[in-house]
C-alpha cells in the first residue's frame, strides 16, 4: 500500500470520528434510554443535558411579625360606699370676756390666791369693800363658784387672782353647769323644777348654773336668772373652830322654802367643810333646776334643838338668837 493511501484513511477515520461526537453532544438523552455500551462490554455514562433548578432568593431573615400587645383585664374593684366627709361645723368664735364690776364684802379679810382652789397658794389679802373686776368663772374638784378678779396692787401692778363667789357682791354669775333636776311641764304649759331624789342619777340638761343666796335681801344683790339656767339656792354656816361645825351639824334644822315649798332632803347637798380666810366653812348648794318666767322668792330660817356656838355667839334656846332668817327676791326672765 501506498504511503499516501494509509494517511487519507486514518484521515477519514479521524473525521468520521469527529462527526459522530458532534452528533451525540447535540442528541438529548432520552428520559429512560438505556447508555450505550461501549466497547469491551462496559457500560459508560454518556453526559445530558440537565436542567438547572431555578434558584429562588430566600430573604436571609425572615419578618416575623411581633406579637400585639394584648392587655388582660385587671380586676377592677367595685365601687364601695365611701362615707362623705362630715361638713364642717361652725365654730362659734368666742366674744371678748367681759369685765364687770365686783366688791370684796366678808366680815373678815378674804385671801385671793393664785388658783381656783383652796389648795392654790394665797397671793394677796384683801379688807371687805374692795373693788374688783371680775373677768373669770370656774369652779372647783369639790364643785365651788370661784370668780377671776383683777385688781391693782400697792405697787401699782395689775393683779388677776381668784376669790370665791361667795365673796364678791357683782352681777357676773353664769358659769358651765352640770345641771341635777328634771324639768316637768306643769298642765298651765309653765315649767317647774323637780328636786333629785337621794340615790337616784339624773340627767344632764343644758344651760348655765346659777346659785342663788337664800338670804340675798339686803346683802348682795340677787343674780340674773333666765329660763335657760339651773338654780342652785345656796346657803353657808361659819364657825371659829372644825369641832363647832360639828356641834352646829349634831343640832340645826333648816327650813328653805322656794315659792314656799319646802327643800327637802337638805343634808346630802352639804359639802365638806374647808378653811377660809381663817374660819372653818361649809356650804349647801340646792339644786331647783328651771324656773319658769317671772318673780321667785327664797325663804331661809334655821333653828337648833340645843344650844350651839360658832366660837362668836351663842345660838339655840335660850339664846338672844333662837333663831336665824332672811330671804331672797329675784326675777327669772325668758332666754328667749
Amino acid at each position: 500500500m501506498r504511503p499516501m493511501d494509509h494517511r487519507k484513511r486514518w484521515t477519514m477515520a479521524l473525521l468520521a470520528l469527529i462527526l459522530i461526537i458532534v452528533a451525540a453532544a447535540c442528541e438529548e438523552k432520552a428520559p429512560e434510554s438505556a447508555a450505550p455500551a461501549l466497547q469491551g462490554g462496559a457500560a459508560g455514562s454518556l453526559p445530558t443535558r440537565t436542567v438547572k433548578p431555578i434558584v429562588s432568593f430566600t430573604p436571609r431573615f425572615t419578618a416575623t411579625p411581633l406579637p400585639s400587645l394584648t392587655f388582660t383585664p385587671s380586676m377592677t374593684p367595685r365601687a364601695t360606699e365611701t362615707a362623705a366627709p362630715p361638713s364642717a361645723t361652725p365654730t362659734e368664735t368666742p366674744s371678748p370676756t367681759p369685765t364687770v364690776e365686783g366688791e370684796i364684802r366678808s366680815t373678815t379679810n378674804v385671801n385671793l390666791r393664785a388658783g381656783p382652789g383652796l389648795s392654790s397658794n394665797i397671793e394677796q389679802t384683801v379688807r371687805s369693800g374692795t373693788q374688783v373686776g371680775v373677768i373669770g368663772k370656774q369652779t372647783d374638784a369639790e364643785g365651788r363658784l370661784w370668780y377671776k378678779v383683777v385688781l391693782t396692787d400697792e405697787d401699782g401692778e395689775e393683779q388677776r387672782l381668784w376669790v370665791l363667789a361667795q365673796l364678791v357682791i357683782t352681777d357676773y354669775e353664769t358659769i358651765v353647769a352640770q345641771p341635777l333636776v328634771i324639768e316637768t311641764p306643769e298642765p298651765d304649759g309653765e315649767s317647774a323644777a323637780v328636786a333629785a331624789t337621794p340615790g337616784t342619777p339624773l340627767p344632764t340638761l343644758a344651760g348655765n348654773r346659777v346659785n342663788v343666796l337664800a338670804y340675798c335681801q339686803g346683802r348682795i344683790r340677787p343674780p340674773r336668772v333666765t329660763t335657760a339656767d339651773s338654780v342652785y339656792v345656796e346657803w353657808s354656816w361659819f364657825v371659829a373652830r372644825p369641832e363647832y361645825m360639828d356641834q352646829h351639824l349634831e343640832n340645826v334644822t333648816y327650813e328653805v322654802r322656794l315659792d314656799g315649798k319646802l327643800l327637802d332632803n337638805w343634808q346630802q347637798y352639804g359639802e365638806e367643810m374647808t378653811q377660809e380666810s381663817g374660819r372653818w366653812i361649809t356650804y349647801w348648794y340646792y339644786p331647783v333646776g328651771r324656773l319658769a318666767a317671772g318673780e321667785h322668792e327664797v325663804t331661809y330660817r334655821v333653828t337648833w334643838n340645843e344650844r350651839v356656838s360658832d366660837g362668836y355667839r351663842d345660838f339655840g334656846p335660850g339664846t338672844a338668837r333662837e333663831s336665824e332668817t332672811g330671804d331672797c327676791r329675784f326675777t327669772v326672765t325668758s332666754a328667749g
